[in-house]
């Protein structure tokens, strides 16, 4: 509870936002007029009712429509995209759903086109800005940061909060998702432009001078620190003990044969494992899915076959609103020869009612076409799962289960999420004046019956966030508690 807590804290003290007439950045190329930002309002809030499937389900229609209002009149007189941005944030804020907002990506591009990103991460740590990735120097990983060309680090990441939308009360994941937005809003913010350089002051004092990359520029970067590989699989050994360590980065079908025959490499072996008569003994499987934002559902259905032995039904169904812009986005597509007892018929059934139902019109689609275990090589042993801030989507419907069934026990922090299950199936449209990119729920996953919705995030059973001490040094402490409780744990789940 007391992360929970500091990240309460931390929210209500950022929340000093950057609106676009209040920051330093003199470039206008970017500016419109009060008008053209008013008829890019409307059509938001035309399409959040258009095709969301459930738009009240946390706030009242008085609420949207006061929010409406509200953005319209901030920016009567114009404003830059920035503050384009915040007002159309403001808009899908009412509706606590973070697959309804601002298209985060793509936003950082078409911002970090004229301004550029900086390239320099954080991470909130006990109410305080820690530098957790560096262009600079290295030795500055794991410090506080202050000032960014004299603006405050803390005010800058106010205004990326202003950006992001939360699932239902998921405060900490909204955090989490805004320090990932923070040195792409930081040269804006600043008053700096592509080229430039910014002096970055820490709270010990001493500076250092970083550069504002071009957008390319600053994807090479992000490819060479973030070298992982979609999917891994490895062996952790402590005396004479082994653990295997599930690391999943998304589950999106990139590559689904790649997918699936890594995940039952990694069974094989544990199958292995378990079946040697060496004295090395195995202690259990970790499954790490932090910073997994999720993807496909039918993706994510490939996992649960190897850690269930008995049939699950996930989600137990789906709620979907018909649209024209639900249609051209999820109702398109085949699926090829599916066979009739495939997981894969779910979403056929979603698909053909989607197309089948007049328009405004909404229908419940129940997945009676369950996830089957593996015949050989379903786990049954201990199992712990670790989860953040940034876990979202279909890996919230993975946990949903994992914690609803006893499977294991859970570790980090929570997740974008709760157990009841999340929206999903964003339609993405461009605002028409300013080509703002925004994403808008078309579906409600459900992961249980009978039926329920909750706002409150999942509570992992061990909340652990790493410490500035851990930044620095480059441990996981995460990690090292969920190692440590399947290596005490001789619980076997039947």
């Amino acid at each position: 509870m007391k992360l929970i807590q500091r990240a309460l804290l931390l929210a209500g003290i950022s929340c000093v936002c950057l609106h676009g007439e209040n920051v330093r950045a003199q470039n206008i190329s970017d500016r419109y007029t009060g008008a053209q930002i008013q008829r890019d309002l409307d059509s938001l809030a035309k399409w959040i009712i258009a095709i969301h499937p459930s738009p009240f389900v946390h706030c009242s229609s008085v609420e949207f429509e006061a929010a409406i209002e509200s953005a319209k009149s901030t920016f009567a007189g114009g404003g830059t995209l920035y503050g384009a941005a915040q007002m159309a944030a403001k808009i899908c804020g009412v509706v606590k759903d973070s697959h309804t907002g601002v298209a985060l990506q793509s936003f950082s591009n078409q911002l970090g086109a004229t301004y550029g990103p900086l390239p320099l991460e954080i991470q909130t740590v006990n109410n305080r800005l820690i530098v957790t990735t560096s262009a600079g120097n290295t030795k500055f990983i794991g410090s506080e940061i202050k000032l960014i060309n004299d603006v405050s680090a803390r005010s800058i990441l106010g205004g990326a909060l202003a950006l992001v939308s939360q699932e239902g009360d998921a405060e900490l994941a909204r955090l989490r998702m805004s320090e990932k937005l923070w040195n792409d809003i930081a040269p804006f913010a600043s008053g700096i432009g592509i080229s430039d350089s910014v002096k970055v002051q820490y709270a010990s004092g001493q500076t250092e001078i970083l550069p504002i990359l071009k957008n390319q520029e600053m994807q090479g970067w992000n490819a060479i620190k973030s070298h992982a590989t979609p999917i891994s699989c490895k062996e952790i050994q402590e005396d004479n003990r082994i653990t295997i360590v599930l690391k999943i980065k998304h589950f999106h079908p990139e590559n689904i044969r790649t997918f699936r025959k890594e995940i039952k490499a990694c069974f094989t072996r544990i199958y292995t494992l378990q079946s040697s008569k060496s004295d090395v003994e195995f202690s259990g499987l970790v499954i790490d899915l932090r910073g997994n934002s999720g993807g496909h559902i039918a993706i994510m259905a490939e996992l649960l076959p190897y850690l269930t032995t008995s049939p699950v039904a996930l989600p137990s169904g789906v709620q979907i609103k018909a649209s024209e812009e639900a249609r051209n986005r999820w109702g398109t597509g085949r699926f090829g020869l599916v066979r009739k007892t495939s997981y894969l018929m779910n979403l056929k059934a979603l698909k053909s009612t989607l197309n089948r139902m007049a328009n405004d019109s909404i229908a419940f689609v129940s997945f009676d076409h369950t996830i089957r275990p593996h015949r050989r090589f379903a786990y049954t042993g201990t199992a712990a799962l670790i989860l953040d801030g940034l876990s979202a989507s279909a890996t919230v419907s993975m946990a949903s289960w994992f914690v609803r069934s006893g499977r294991g026990e859970t570790f980090g922090e929570p997740p974008m999420g709760s157990v009841s299950g999340t929206f999903g199936n964003p339609v993405r449209l461009a605002l028409p004046e300013t080509s703002l990119a925004v994403n808008i729920a078309s579906a409600r996953y459900f992961t249980q019956t009978p039926v329920r919705w909750d706002a409150r995030p999942l509570l992992v059973d061990h909340p652990v966030t790493p410490t500035a001490l851990d930044i620095k040094r480059g441990t996981d402490s995460v990690m090292e508690a969920a190692l440590y409780w399947v290596s005490q744990s001789k619980s076997i789940v039947p």
